[in-house]
């Protein structure tokens, strides 16, 4: 497993970048959270976890925004904080939720604001992935991550590939759409993928 740089060699985001963000889109389980929070770390920016903002606000899972506020309510909330973190000071990682893309609004934000890197597994992998968290979070009883109410109705663990591969078809022009970079992170561990959108994003600098 690739080592953490030290704080004094880590590449960094220059000055006249400070603005700069990074989207994470993706979805779900494709490690946009983790190796986000790895790469923001690498850079030196801040880093943004959409759902964990948003669960954080309304003092609820998501689940529970989605069963009690309805899902125009909760992509209103999603479109309130990517636009925030646009307009934010300071260069950020941001990783964002995986229906967030669809909406061509969000699009055009982060397209105007940074870079948008598409992290990609297969729908076999992300089942998988999904499946390992379900069981960690049933484990902790109740400690855990939001529950993902676009794939199943009543639990991740009742998650299906056939569901995740339509899931995937629907939301497919809306990722390609929104991408500048894509990564494939199938058989990747986290701290690998962290340091190839670290190179993509110091790759995109240099190009500006």
């Amino acid at each position: 497993m690739p080592e953490v740089s030290d704080p004094e060699t880590r590449p960094k985001l220059s000055e006249d970048t400070f603005e700069y963000k990074v989207y994470l889109i993706g979805f779900s389980a494709t490690g946009k959270s983790h190796s986000g929070r790895l790469a923001a770390q690498e850079l030196g920016a801040m880093f943004i976890d959409m759902d964990r903002l948003i669960v954080k606000r309304a003092g609820k899972q998501i689940s529970e925004i989605f069963e009690n506020d309805g899902e125009d309510e909760f992509r209103r909330m999603e479109r309130e904080v990517l636009e925030e973190q646009a307009e934010a000071s300071g260069q950020r990682v941001v990783s964002t939720g995986g229906g967030v893309p669809v909406d061509a609004r969000n699009r055009e934000v982060m397209t105007r604001s940074g870079l948008t890197i598409r992290l990609v597994a297969s729908p076999e992998t992300i089942h998988s992935r999904i499946s390992r968290s379900a069981s960690r979070r049933a484990q902790r009883a109740g400690r855990g991550s939001a529950a993902r109410p676009m794939l199943t109705g009543s639990g991740d663990d009742d998650t299906t590939v056939d569901r995740v591969r339509e899931l995937l078809a629907e939301r497919e022009g809306a990722y390609r759409a929104a991408t500048d970079v894509a990564i494939d992170t199938e058989g990747r561990e986290p701290p690998d993928v962290a340091a190839e959108i670290v190179a993509r994003v110091l790759e995109s600098q240099s190009e500006d």
